[in-house]
């Protein structure tokens, strides 16, 4: 894989002669016999790894992976819900030199077979439950490694670590790629250096304010910004200690909690649900990050919510709020130290308070800032302007000089807490035989967040369609080439799609549309789309 982006971090910066390798040694020994890792696997045997264990088991599967000829540059896909096994070959790649393609669970083959494509990969790692082991994009690559459920390990992966060559220190070598949705019809790969992972690290700790004794609940996706870089990585930056689950399980949050005495975790919808729900116990949690400032909901639990707003691209969380001064209610913060934050009104002038405008973040590529998008040059210079990286989502400037959401400038969904491009489902769709023109929304949904919604014309030369067999065409369509996820959860078959300024689609008005229409809905949806 070709990961030089042309990337030339500053002579001076905080990480210079560290990598990721280099952090992991030193945590070894400096805190080799503290718990680093601790497995939560729901079946199966609870298992802790100290800092020196951890490093050792990293150094072995660095030996296995170079048996197989990985060589500094070489991309891997590390396609594994959390676990042990993810954790361990994610820095093993890192000891490497070889980057990890931290591909998401959920994908479908067709999108597993775009990551390989563009990033070149050389191997997978797989779990062979996910279904996707003996898929052509798998087999066509020059080998698998299986993780076995029984341990969360991957045992075949484990090799003599002498046959890791050594490899000097370089901050600015690529690390990983997060396959984050954009407006395109295809994910980006966006591109990590190990010196985004350090700032993560030392960044995030720096503004939760996470100490040595803190344990960290992990549930969610290590393959996403919000577990490996808000969460895992600030945790390994001071030696703390993570508690991995595969998944979220609302049966089993606060019992993995109170065992393991955790002091810290992230806030997703899916936690919210059950915690409002559900009788708060006695436990030993400090703080939970989330999106937004919830005063109401500290009084609840009886833990400080830390607000703070970031995304793939920005590898950090760029807005924050503050533990001993809450902000606003419903803000995310303010701008956070170590970068430049502006919110720009549509003339191009600063937005002053009660203004909304677009959120531009400024930083240093591949340090403050992901390093670009691999194999997309186009992509990358359009991400930025003027040295600003372009968010694509809006805020307002509240009279107290903290930020609130407003809303995503991109044609983008929230599902789940997962980034989904609309024209990705619009893609898949455009491609069933009966469709002429598709558009995708969101319908905000009170579990998900916000659930897709698809609008199609019929071809032109199908005067009469059969709506229902077209409905069912699109959903198996999209079932088949996307992630669950992504498919939509209704599909309307209509005569044309209103149209805004240059004939652009208004999606503000299909919106519109989708929520009357699943208001007015008296009857269960369509078998085929309730799911």
């Amino acid at each position: 894989m070709d990961g030089n982006l042309g990337i030339e971090l500053p002579a001076l910066h905080p990480f210079v002669g560290m990598d990721v390798t280099s952090a992991l040694e030193e945590r070894s020994r400096r805190y080799g016999e503290r718990p680093f890792l601790v497995w939560e696997p729901p079946d199966g045997a609870r298992r802790t790894w100290t800092y020196g264990e951890f490093a050792r088991d990293v150094r072995a599967v660095a030996g296995g992976l170079a048996s197989r000829g990985v060589r500094a540059g070489d991309a891997i896909v590390i396609h594994l819900d959390n676990s042990p096994g993810f954790l361990l070959v994610w820095f093993a790649c890192a000891r490497l030199g070889a980057v990890a393609v931290d591909l998401n669970t959920r994908y479908a083959e067709d999108e597993l077979a775009h990551a390989v494509e563009l990033t070149g990969a050389v191997g997978i790692v797989t779990d062979p439950r996910l279904g996707l082991a003996d898929c052509p994009a798998v087999t066509a690559l020059g080998w698998t490694a299986l993780l076995d459920p029984a341990t969360g390990t991957v045992p075949e992966l484990v090799g003599d670590p002498e046959l890791a060559p050594h490899r000097e220190a370089d901050p600015a070598a690529a690390l990983c790629v997060q396959l984050t949705s954009g407006t395109t019809a295809r994910p980006k790969a966006a591109l990590f250096t190990h010196a985004n992972a350090l700032w993560a690290g030392r960044v995030g700790a720096l503004l939760w304010r996470l100490a040595p004794d803190t344990i960290q609940l992990v549930y969610a996706p290590l393959f996403h910004t919000h577990a490996l870089c808000w969460q895992l990585l600030p945790t390994f930056w001071v030696g703390g200690t993570v508690v991995v689950q595969p998944k979220f399980s609302a049966s089993r949050f606060w019992e993995v909690s109170l065992r393991n005495r955790c002091t810290h975790t992230g806030l997703l919808p899916l936690l919210l649900k059950v915690v409002t729900s559900q009788p708060v116990p006695e436990h030993s949690y400090r703080s939970w990050i989330f999106g937004l400032e919830m005063p109401r909901l500290d009084a609840l639990l009886g833990v400080r919510i830390f607000s703070a707003w970031g995304q793939t691209e920005v590898v950090s969380t760029p807005v924050v709020g503050e533990l001993d001064n809450p902000v606003d209610e419903g803000a995310i913060g303010r701008p956070a130290p170590g970068y430049q934050v502006r919110v720009r009104r549509d003339d191009g002038a600063d937005a002053g308070p009660g203004e909304t405008g677009d959120l531009l973040v400024g930083g240093i590529r591949g340090l403050s800032v992901f390093a670009g998008y691999l194999a997309d040059p186009a992509a990358t210079a359009a991400a930025f302007e003027d040295g600003w990286l372009l968010t694509g989502d809006r805020v307002t400037v509240l009279p107290s000089g903290t930020l609130r959401f407003a809303s995503r400038a991109k044609d983008m969904l929230k599902v789940s807490g997962e980034n989904v491009a609309a024209a990705e489902i619009e893609r898949v769709i455009t491609t069933v035989a009966g469709v002429g023109q598709a558009a995708v929304v969101a319908r905000p949904d009170p579990v998900r967040g916000e659930v897709a919604v698809a609008f199609v014309i019929a071809a032109a030369a199908d005067p009469d369609p059969d709506e229902t067999a077209l409905q069912e065409a699109v959903v198996t369509a999209c079932q088949q080439q996307l992630a669950d996820f992504k498919v939509p959860r209704a599909v309307y078959v209509v005569p044309e799609l209103p149209t805004a300024t240059l004939e652009k689609v208004a999606k503000g008005t299909l919106r519109q549309w989708a929520a009357d229409r699943h208001r007015a809905e008296s009857s269960p949806p369509h078998p085929e789309m309730s799911r």
